[in-house]
């Protein structure tokens, strides 16, 4: 399995002696911080998240910062990690990272792309950590005059995937308390997510509340949160399902402790029974076990390699189904209809109509496959 390493994790040092005078910036994902504590103030933050083509992630933010001072002009950063684990050299030689853009007060900035090697800037590293002269630095000067100042910032990158996760998107948002004011007065976060099963996290705050989550259309989220992967320490994460629409959450003064991380895992894991209280009480535990190594908005076609000898005709008619279960279909069929209620996330829209469902081209060709097999198996 491929282990791309999402993109937003890493922060830069820049010791540019030009600008030494008007303070020394960090960047880490795209929020911009200050090394050092200036005057300028995050006034308002909107990230918004769009999961597109299964894998890949379109990010735009939206920053408004207030200089009380002087004209400053600061270099700004961006550093990504080249994809790791089980690719080729051909894609390990650039960045995952398209689309790329910075606009600052209404002015698109031009930027550079280096490796770290090839600068002289240096990244901060602990002691177990391996070098990082191999990463991408993206790098820009930004001018922020006295008082308000506009920025957006766009691009798409490729999640992470695993053995245990089909797909991981993460993102730095501490960063936003290294402004003068410590904090970011006004935030506000949209994940647009297709119909698969995400977790995103629980909380932003140590010993907080649970964040006050929004779901801007249909869907359902888990009440109570639960550790990702059931491993001590790990991310406390709520389990949430679209059938349309975004997830949203908004706070004033906000100081995140945690960053965020969003993700559905690899259902042929083992993970679907977390769906019916870990398989307790699961209907239909065994074609549960057979057929979710299937669940996936894009799911596997090469039938060549796949042994449905075990399959029932009740197991092949759970697992056509199943595309249409996660968008919401009000299922008729008292059979399907108890299958899938058991589920948390299956939440049926009396609206919906099946011939207005719009499968994906890898959905619909593993539909037709799917069906030459049953009409095999019934001769």
């Amino acid at each position: 399995m491929k282990n791309l390493l999402s993109p937003i994790v890493f922060c830069l040092l820049f010791t540019f002696q030009l600008f030494a005078n008007d303070g020394v910036f960090y960047a880490q994902g795209d929020t911009l911080f200050p090394l050092q504590e200036t005057q300028v103030q995050l006034k308002k933050e909107i990230l918004k998240f769009f999961v597109v083509d299964h894998n890949f992630a379109k990010v735009d933010v939206y920053f408004e910062f207030y200089n009380p001072s002087a004209t400053k002009t600061v270099t700004v950063g961006f550093v990504t990690p080249p994809a790791d684990g089980d690719v080729t050299e051909e894609a390990a030689a650039k960045p995952f990272i398209s689309n790329f853009t910075v606009n600052v007060n209404g002015k698109n900035l031009l930027y550079k792309i280096k490796r770290l090697k090839e600068t002289t800037f240096k990244l901060e590293t602990k002691e177990d950590e391996s070098p990082k002269d191999d990463f991408f630095v993206y790098y820009f000067p930004v001018t922020f005059k006295k008082g308000l100042n506009i920025i957006r910032h766009t691009y798409r990158y490729r999640g992470g995937e695993s053995v245990e996760l089909d797909r991981d998107f993460d993102y730095q948002i501490t960063t936003g308390k290294g402004w003068a004011n410590k904090q970011i007065d006004d935030f506000e976060m949209q994940i647009h997510l297709d119909n698969g099963i995400f977790a995103v996290p629980a909380r932003f705050i140590k010993d907080g509340k649970l964040a006050d989550w929004k779901i801007v259309g249909d869907g359902k989220m888990e009440e109570n949160e639960r550790q990702w992967f059931n491993v001590e320490n790990s991310p406390q994460v709520r389990m949430v399902h679209l059938n349309r629409g975004y997830l949203s959450f908004k706070a004033t003064n906000f100081k995140p402790d945690y960053d965020i991380t969003f993700g559905e895992y690899n259902w042929a894991a083992g993970w679907a029974d977390t769906w019916c209280n870990y398989g307790q009480e699961c209907v239909e535990a065994k074609s549960l076990e057979k057929i979710t190594r299937y669940f996936d908005l894009k799911p596997y076609g090469e039938f060549e390699s796949i042994d449905f000898n075990e399959f029932t005709a009740k197991d092949f008619k759970y697992l056509r189904n199943y595309f249409y279960a996660v968008r919401g279909l009000d299922f008729k069929d008292e059979q399907l209809r108890k299958f899938y209620s058991q589920f948390f996330w299956y939440r049926p829209d009396k609206t919906l109509r099946v011939e207005s469902i719009k499968l994906s081209k890898a959905e619909d060709d593993f539909l037709k496959g799917l069906a030459k097999i049953e009409s095999k198996r019934k001769q």
